[in-house]
């Protein structure tokens, strides 16, 4: 097992990313949690370190915490990326050294080089809410082929009404309007798990009826509020 000549990494990552963060723009929020408001939307690096592990990841990504126009804006360090990818060493492994705080240290110089070289090229394309949209949708599984018929078995309904804020911010309020009747109609299906696990919208033998999570229940109620805010026609 390793031994660790520090208690806190993320006390030692705060001190040894300060310089890092300053130079880039960033918040620094923690030791772990950095952001850089852009355009609207947060540019968000966060460092992610297993306990007994020698080395730590570094996730970057975009995060919008005022995503719902109806919704209470999030806390940046509590929103979620919508976009994202792990930052890699120079060496191409996926993890940088943190054994000791002088290899945090030189982590953190190896970091800065990275970000640069493929964070910030990766970033600067997404630099409109149009890109950000665009992007969204090429990796989720979610298509415009696909409208009224997804179903519900890999999170259609809220990266839907995602998708759809996202058009709503780019302001492409037509566009935005299907997504969220897309969502809407996801959010509002009926699930029932039959007795070998799957999950249906048609009741069948046996099969029992899943109460929406509260979760749910909300975000359908935002999608609708915002259906309605845009004139949509319940």
């Amino acid at each position: 097992m390793t031994t660790f000549d520090y208690s806190s990494f993320s006390a030692v990552a705060k001190r040894c990313f300060r310089d890092m963060a300053r130079e880039l723009g960033y918040e620094q929020h923690s030791g772990i949690a950095y952001s850089r408001l852009a355009g609207g939307w947060h540019e968000v690096f966060g460092l992610q370190a297993s306990s007994g592990v020698e080395f730590f990841y570094v996730n970057v990504g975009i995060a919008v915490p005022d995503l719902c126009p109806v919704a209470t804006p999030e806390k940046i360090t509590d929103c979620g990326m919508l976009l994202g990818f792990r930052l890699r060493d120079v060496d191409d492994t996926g993890g940088f050294d943190r054994a000791t705080k002088r290899e945090v240290e030189d982590s953190a110089a190896r970091v800065l080089t990275q970000h640069r070289a493929i964070a910030r090229p990766w970033l600067d394309a997404l630099g409109s809410w149009d890109a950000i949209a665009a992007e969204y949708l090429r990796v989720n599984p979610i298509e415009e082929s696909r409208i009224g018929s997804h179903g519900t078995a890999y999170g259609e309904a809220f990266r839907s009404a995602t998708y759809g804020y996202l058009l709503l911010k780019a302001g492409r309020t037509a566009d935005a309007a299907r997504w969220l009747r897309e969502a809407e109609r996801l959010f509002a299906l009926p699930e029932y798990i039959t007795r070998d696990g799957r999950i249906v919208h048609e009741k069948e033998p046996h099969a029992r009826l899943q109460k929406p999570s509260p979760g749910d229940a909300t975000q359908l109620a935002e999608v609708r509020e915002v259906l309605a805010m845009l004139g949509v026609p319940a």
